[in-house]
């Protein structure tokens, strides 16, 4: 009889640990967070932006490394929470991806998290100008390496070129969209 309470007990806890298992891999995941403005947005130097985003959960921005021009409010109401982003006087510093994600969750496009990718169109300004003042960028034969070269204009057609063995981008053209 002992050995068939002890039985059911080993056997009642494998089930339980096999459940949690499952229950733990199954757990809730809401929808995915809503935005205002999606895929590509353009605007021009100087101009203001509202991205506005929605969620069943606490939320977050991130944003370019470079951008300062930004502030963020609490909208929250009828049950979702949101958070706007508001992106003022914009420079070409503000050229990059913006991606609202819930808080406590892992960061997953499409899952956990929404993005735009802003582009701030200065005539003067090409470039986005690097986080740092001067970028090193170590290149070891066979390897690929990502030289920093990012466009203030989406239809930028850029080229690397070397002077004095320095690697600088140039502009062979770009077609306005």
């Amino acid at each position: 009889m002992m050995k068939q309470a002890v039985s059911v007990l080993l056997l009642l806890g494998i089930i339980l640990e096999i459940t949690g298992v499952a229950a733990i891999q199954l757990r809730f995941m809401p929808d995915p967070p809503t935005l205002t403005t999606y895929g590509t947005h353009r605007m021009n130097k100087s101009d203001n932006l509202d991205l506005t985003c929605r969620g069943r959960q606490r939320l977050l921005w991130s944003t370019p490394p470079t951008s300062t021009r930004l502030s963020t409010s609490d909208c929250s109401g009828s049950g979702l929470f949101c958070l706007t982003l508001t992106i003022t006087n914009a420079t070409v510093n503000e050229t990059g991806q913006y991606q609202c994600y819930y808080k406590d969750l892992k960061v997953e496009d499409g899952k956990t998290a929404a993005g735009v990718y802003v582009f701030v169109h200065d005539s003067k300004v090409p470039f986005v100008p690097s986080e740092k003042e001067y970028e090193v960028v170590f290149i070891r034969e066979g390897e690929r390496v990502v030289i920093p070269c990012r466009g203030s204009v989406e239809n930028l057609n850029v080229t690397l070129n070397t002077v004095r063995r320095i690697l600088f981008c140039f502009i062979l053209s770009y077609r306005k969209s």
